[in-house]
C-alpha cells in the first residue's frame, strides 16, 4: 500500500464514501482516517466484528475486515463508486463530519491506552536511558549566555514585530469582538506554573467541557474562528510567546509547555517527564520535527522521547540548529 496515495484519498474522501485497501500479508481490507470510522460503523449496524488501531507510520487510525467477511457483504451496500484488485470505494448514506471523527480517535486511544498498545519509540529512543536521571547537558555557563540571548532577542523582536502584533490583534477582534490576547496556564521550569499567551484563535467557549486537545493542529476543528485558522497556519498566534520568552517564563528553544492534566496523564505512563522541569520550555523544539502537533497520549509519550533526548544533549550549536529549522520550516509554511 501506498502512503501517499492512502492520505490522498483521505484527505479527498467527502466523508460519504469507504476507502478500503487490500493487504495481502493480513488476506483483509483496511481503512485510514475518516473511512476507518465510516466502516467501523458501518459493520457495527451489521453486527460485524472488526479490528481498529492507529498507524504511527501513517499517523492514522484504521478498521480491519477480513477478506471473507468483506465479500460477503460488500454487495448490499448503496454504490459502488470504483473498484480494482487493490482498492475499493463505496458510498455509504451518511456524513461523518470533524466530531464524528475525533470521537473515534478519542474512543480508538482509549482504548489502546487500556491495552498498553502506544508505539513510543522514536529514532533517538535507543539514546535516552530508561532508569536513572538524566542531567542538563547544558554548562552553567552556557546556561546563562542561553538566558542573556534570549532577552535580548526578545526585546529586539517584539520591538520590530510591534506593527504585525497590532494587524493580528485588530483581525481577531473584529471577527467576534472577543478578546485578542489568550492566556492558559502552563508548567515551566521547577514545576512553576505560569500564564502563556497566544493570539486567540477559537471561539470564547471552546472548552466549556473542560480541556480538550485540538486533533491535527486544529485543522477542521469547528472550534477555531477563520482568523484563528489564518494565524495557526502562519503561526502567527505564538507571537505573543516573545513577551514569555523575555519575562525568563520560557526560551526560543525547549521543550513546548504542557498543562499540568495533561502532565498527570503522562506522568502515569512514564515518570521521566519530571526531569524537563531542569529547564524553560520553549517556543519550539527539537521535538516540533518530528512529533507533528501533539493531539494523542501516544504522541505526548513520544515527543517525551524527543525532549528527554534533547535535555541530555543541549547545547548552543543544537539550539541554533533547532532555531535554524523552525524558521526556514515557517518559511516554507510547514505544518508544526
Amino acid at each position: 500500500m501506498n502512503s501517499k496515495t492512502i492520505i490522498h484519498n483521505e484527505q479527498g474522501n467527502d466523508r460519504s464514501t469507504i476507502h478500503l485497501y487490500y493487504n495481502s500479508e493480513m488476506h483483509s481490507w483496511i481503512s485510514y482516517g475518516y473511512s476507518a470510522y465510516s466502516l467501523r460503523l458501518l459493520m457495527t449496524e451489521r453486527g460485524i466484528d472488526t479490528l481498529q488501531g492507529f498507524s504511527t507510520t501513517k499517523q492514522m487510525p484504521y478498521t480491519v475486515v477480513q477478506k471473507d467477511i468483506f465479500k460477503r457483504i460488500r454487495h448490499s451496500f448503496k454504490a459502488e463508486h470504483g473498484e480494482n484488485d487493490k482498492h475499493f470505494i463505496v458510498a455509504v448514506e451518511r456524513k461523518f463530519d470533524q466530531n464524528d471523527y475525533n470521537l473515534w480517535l478519542d474512543n480508538l486511544h482509549k482504548t489502546l491506552e487500556a491495552n498498553g498498545g502506544f508505539d513510543t519509540q522514536t529514532h533517538v529512543s535507543h539514546l535516552v536511558p530508561k532508569e536513572g536521571y538524566i542531567k542538563d547537558g547544558m554548562s552553567g555557563f552556557a546556561r546563562c549566555t542561553k538566558r542573556l540571548f534570549d532577552a535580548f532577542a526578545s526585546l529586539i523582536m517584539l520591538i520590530l514585530c510591534s506593527p504585525l502584533f497590532l494587524v493580528c490583534a485588530v483581525m481577531v477582534y473584529r471577527e467576534d469582538g472577543g478578546p485578542v490576547i489568550y492566556r492558559q496556564e502552563r508548567i515551566g521550569r521547577f514545576g512553576r506554573p505560569f500564564n502563556i499567551v497566544k493570539f486567540r484563535t477559537m471561539r470564547v467557549d471552546a472548552e466549556k467541557l473542560g480541556p480538550q486537545l485540538s486533533h491535527g493542529g486544529g485543522e477542521g476543528d469547528t472550534r477555531l474562528t477563520k482568523v484563528g485558522k489564518f494565524l495557526r497556519a502562519h503561526h502567527f498566534d505564538e507571537l505573543p510567546q516573545l513577551w514569555n520568552v523575555f519575562r525568563g517564563d520560557m526560551s526560543f528553544v525547549g521543550p513546548r509547555p504542557e498543562r499540568k492534566f495533561y502532565i498527570d496523564q503522562i506522568m502515569e505512563h512514564d515518570k521521566r517527564y519530571e526531569y524537563l522541569y531542569q529547564i524553560r520550555p520553549g517556543v519550539t523544539s527539537y521535538a516540533t520535527f518530528y512529533n507533528g502537533y501533539t493531539d494523542t497520549m501516544e504522541k505526548m509519550l513520544r515527543r517525551l522521547e524527543y525532549d528527554l533526548y534533547y535535555l541530555g544533549h543541549r547545547s548552543w550549536i543544537f539550539d541554533i540548529k533547532i532555531l535554524v529549522k523552525t524558521f526556514f520550516g515557517i518559511i516554507f509554511g510547514k505544518s508544526f
